[in-house]
């Protein structure tokens, strides 16, 4: 009885697992293929590397080209955004600091997302706000953007 029960939980758990990884293959090709389609139409060099896990933050930074915060222009976002997560890994190993870096972390990350949805659709806050609530509704909202005409430089 008990070994039926054991072998019921592990059936479930395989099958909840095989069910997750699909969503999240699913939910990567369309963030890549929207992403890659958003590189095609401004003439990315290279923009196949949008389907390159942390590489295709070069092809979203030649997308955003630079973003302006509070009167800072960021330039070379390709570079800033491949740098980003290396710079916050190092410094989330520092106690305190770790802590500073996380908040500038997510709000850089909304800044960008912002940008990037700000470009190409008139409901950019609304986007990255649910983006950020439900973080599987961002790749479902760049695949919807990746055929929209630049709104704003």
């Amino acid at each position: 009885m008990i070994e039926n029960s054991i072998l019921g939980f592990f059936a479930v758990s395989g099958f909840a697992l095989v069910i997750s990884l699909l969503v999240a293959a699913g939910l990567y090709l369309l963030f890549s293929y929207g992403l890659y389609r958003l590189a095609e139409r401004t003439r990315v060099d290279h923009s196949w590397l949008a389907f390159i896990p942390y590489v295709q933050y070069y092809p979203l930074g030649k997308i955003l080209r630079e973003i302006r915060i509070c009167g800072f222009v960021i330039p070379h976002m390709e570079w800033v955004l491949l740098a980003a997560p290396l710079v916050y890994s190092l410094l989330a190993l520092i106690p305190f600091i770790n802590v500073i870096a996380s908040i500038a972390y997510f709000i850089f990350y909304a800044i960008v997302t912002y940008s990037l949805f700000n470009k190409y659709s008139r409901y950019a806050l609304v986007m990255t706000i649910v983006s950020f609530i439900l973080p599987f509704f961002f790749p479902i909202f760049v695949f919807t953007i990746r055929n929209n005409t630049l709104i704003k430089k």
